[in-house]
């Protein structure tokens, strides 16, 4: 068996790193204050955003929803969970500074960003961290993870993060009902272009996608967060909007319940209430 090539060996690696987030919740998190209450309920990590009120300004209202590298590093120093950091979709510097302010991992976000298309993405292999981004369905996932991706997350649109789970629920639809279709020969591996190719036989082999595949756009309930897990999810991504919601502690505590049992009515039941 030939030696793995040194692309193959960072690739295995940044998948192994992402693989630490299954089965659980990443929370959004604004502040350090946020991110210190977010590990001390269970989360796996959190995601450094804006600050929504501050972004919400006439002033302000076209700046992207992106995380400030001083927040990164403010929130690393109070915890000791995974910090990713969000950067716009296609902003390789943007990227370069997270990843020099200590970031573990980065989410190449689409929100309020220019560059919609999953096409002129950044190459997410240059990174010695971890890279996330977002697709509405497989070809997107596999052209997405072709590029260097390591996690997986649906894509949604709503400005300022507002909740909309329709969307978050038809992303996550659509990337499940077209991977259990590839699996079964209804779509074809062809189909996905030839650059996708062996991705695409291993996902059809596999019947998953080789990376985390997590939910994400405006997820503040319980309900919604065990639905996710349901519908096909390995794990779910904390709306920063659960910080704006009384007892917030409370909320994100039953969210991970909520994904940890999400397949037993008896023990959610305790975990939904609002």
């Amino acid at each position: 068996m030939p030696e793995p090539s040194k692309e193959q060996k960072h690739i295995t690696t940044m998948r192994n790193m992402t693989d630490q987030f299954k089965n659980g919740v990443i929370v959004s998190v604004e502040t350090s204050d946020h991110a210190v209450l977010a590990e001390k309920v269970g989360a796996l990590g959190v995601e450094a955003v804006a600050n929504v009120e501050a972004f919400k300004k006439d002033i302000a209202k076209d700046i992207p929803l992106i995380a400030d590298p001083a927040t990164v590093r403010d929130i690393l120093n109070s915890i000791v969970l995974p910090v990713i950091a969000r950067v716009r979709q296609g902003h390789f510097i943007e990227a370069e500074v997270m990843e020099a302010s200590g970031a573990d991992a980065i989410d190449e976000h689409e929100v309020d960003s220019k560059n919609t298309d999953v096409g002129i993405a950044m190459d997410k292999k240059n990174f010695k961290i971890p890279v996330f981004a977002g697709a509405a369905n497989l070809k997107e996932a596999l052209t997405a993870i072709n590029q260097g991706a390591s996690l997986i997350r649906t894509t949604y649109n709503g400005k300022y993060d507002a909740p909309n789970i329709d969307k978050t629920v038809q992303a996550l639809n659509k990337i499940v009902s077209e991977i259990n279709d590839l699996a079964e020969g209804k779509i074809t591996v062809a189909s996905l272009g030839s650059d996708l190719e062996d991705l695409a036989k291993g996902v059809a082999k596999n019947k998953k996608l080789p990376v985390p595949l997590f939910a994400d756009g405006g997820i503040v309930l319980p309900s919604d967060a065990a639905m996710m897990m349901e519908l096909g999810a390995d794990g779910v991504i904390v709306s920063s909007l659960v910080f704006y919601v009384p007892n917030p502690d409370r909320r994100i505590w039953s969210i991970i319940k909520a994904v940890t049992h999400y397949n037993d009515p008896s023990k959610l039941i305790k975990y939904v209430e609002y």
